[in-house]
């Protein structure tokens, strides 16, 4: 099967890793934590598996609240016990994560281009508003799409459907 250019009229975009860097996470650690870079690691791969035993148990909960058990998990993992205060003010980074320098740019070929641009991401309504506003990409997009809308996690292909509904 080849493209036919003349059918697409929206991309989809996933928003962590590919608009924001996730790793900047690591320096949100690295004032409290001695070795912040495994502490990141391990937080950032429980958070992803939390999600898909999530799927599998039906027990959705707001990726903000996924990450901050991921966090936990991984602190504790590595010997560090932070205060509540401290644990929230490193979950604080993921609304306000660094977007890709060719972000901005690229997003805005192609909806110059004629595409409707939306965002499908695990995060919950206010992670993708502050991801947004932070990456200044509000202008660009048609719309985000959360996985709270159907309460599951990617790689469900519930949330795709719903993707694909979503952007017509």
């Amino acid at each position: 099967m080849t493209l036919d250019a003349e059918r697409v009229s929206t991309v989809t975009f996933d928003s962590y890793s590919t608009l924001v860097d996730v790793e900047a996470a690591e320096a949100a650690l690295a004032d409290r934590v001695p070795d912040p870079e495994p502490v990141s690691r391990l937080w950032r791969s429980r958070s992803l598996a939390y999600t898909f035993v999530a799927n599998a148990v039906d027990a959705y909960q707001p990726f903000f609240e996924m990450n901050r058990d991921a966090l936990t998990y991984a602190l504790a993992a590595h010997g560090v016990d932070l205060p509540a205060a401290e644990r929230d003010e490193i979950l604080a980074v993921y609304h306000e994560l660094e977007v890709f320098d060719d972000v901005r740019e690229g997003v805005r070929r192609l909806r110059d281009a004629g595409y409707d641009c939306y965002v499908l991401s695990n995060g919950d309504p206010e992670m993708l508003a502050s991801m947004v506003d932070h990456a200044d990409i509000a202008d660009l997009l048609a719309d985000t799409i959360s996985a709270d809308e159907v309460e599951t996690f990617k790689p469900a292909a519930e949330l795709y459907r719903h993707g694909a509904a979503r952007t017509g």
